[in-house]
């Protein structure tokens, strides 16, 4: 049987096996989801072992999205520029990794039907998952990009990635952050950090206050756990349409579940797997 798995530490009650094993069941494949847990210190020998025939290939999580490059054959232009992969497909013992961490989060906004194109965004956050959405914004042709992170330095170092695109992204201080002019201009804003986590270190709190968000703007929280987020839940009672990062995480799966099994994924099948309906629409 032929495999398929996630790499990554620590990995907990990861969902990428439901998601990609209604794939194969509605496929007829006869692929098996494993969850390999492998510490930094192991990495190099793992991903050796994982070049066998078996092996089709695999999704790569924190903290191995960068360390795994210099253990690969080849990257893919995606995740060349994001400087991180989070697919791998094994061709024949070759290993060439993808990022599809921005499709993800591009396909999820179609799913929705909204558009990112023309849109004024606020980023909140300065991580890996941060540089997956500014990539997509970019992409999809945004009209401004406003990033906004507690640590000055790391909002630098952020800039500094995107400098060879040419893309104006501006950084706000707390001050504009919580000014009503600038929020109420705002089209599309994006928690990337783990404020509102269940188990992080500040679950109880909304990134940013929501009161002066205007209504036709969306509110998108990359956390998923809880389901419904402080940042969610302050937005949506202040009557701003508001997701969660659910949908991102498995049309990020999608893309990698087509790359490495070469098929057409069932969608509708995937997303259900874990709840994802639109029987609201």
């Amino acid at each position: 049987m032929k495999q398929i798995g996630i790499l990554g530490f620590p990995l907990g009650h990861t969902l990428s096996p439901k998601i990609h094993e209604a794939g194969f069941k509605e496929l007829n494949l006869d692929i098996k989801f494993e969850v390999w847990e492998v510490k930094p210190e192991n990495l190099n020998e793992k991903v050796k072992l994982l070049k066998t025939d078996d092996v089709l290939g695999f999704c790569v999580t924190l903290p191995h999205k960068y360390s795994i490059i210099s253990l690969i054959d080849e990257l893919d232009e995606s995740a060349k520029e994001m400087n991180a992969v989070n697919w791998v497909v094994n061709s024949n013992g070759r290993l060439k990794g993808y990022n599809t961490d921005w499709i993800g989060f591009k396909e999820s906004l179609i799913y929705y039907g909204k558009q990112i194109a023309d849109q004024e965004c606020l980023i909140l956050g300065a991580g890996g998952s941060a540089k997956a959405i500014c990539m997509a914004l970019i992409k999809e042709n945004a009209k401004k990009i406003y990033i906004h992170n507690r640590t000055e330095k790391n909002v630098i170092n952020f800039i500094n990635n995107f400098k060879q695109i040419n893309k104006d992204i501006q950084i706000i201080n707390s001050d504009k952050l919580n000014n009503k002019d600038f929020i109420s201009t705002l089209d599309l804003i994006i928690n990337t950090t783990s404020v509102g986590m269940q188990g992080g270190p500040d679950p109880n709190n909304s990134p940013i206050n929501t009161d002066n968000i205007n209504k036709r703007a969306l509110c998108y929280d990359l956390v998923y756990s809880p389901e419904i987020t402080p940042f969610i839940e302050q937005a949506k009672n202040n009557k701003v349409e508001a997701i969660g990062g659910l949908t991102m995480l498995v049309f990020q799966a999608i893309k990698g579940f087509e790359l490495v099994t070469g098929e057409k994924a069932p969608v509708i099948k995937m997303l259900e797997a874990v709840g994802i309906t639109k029987d609201e629409d």
